[in-house]
């Protein structure tokens, strides 16, 4: 009998222990992805200007046309 209630035992921690584990890893996980929206962020390129020729547009040099 007492064999079944320290296996019954061991069991619960081990099902404990492995909860916890999945929930700081999904803590972990999202924290990741927080940090990677904030550093995706929006790039600046800076002033355009267009090309009278071919239309496109370009990246004005030193902000000087």
């Amino acid at each position: 009998m007492i064999q079944f209630v320290a296996a019954a035992a061991i069991g619960a921690v081990g099902v404990y222990a492995y909860s916890s584990f999945k929930k700081h890893m999904a803590a972990l996980e999202a924290e990741e992805v927080k940090k990677a929206e904030a550093a995706k962020g929006p790039k600046i390129v800076g002033d355009l200007k267009q090309d009278p020729k071919t239309g496109r547009y370009q990246v004005k040099k030193n902000g000087k046309e």
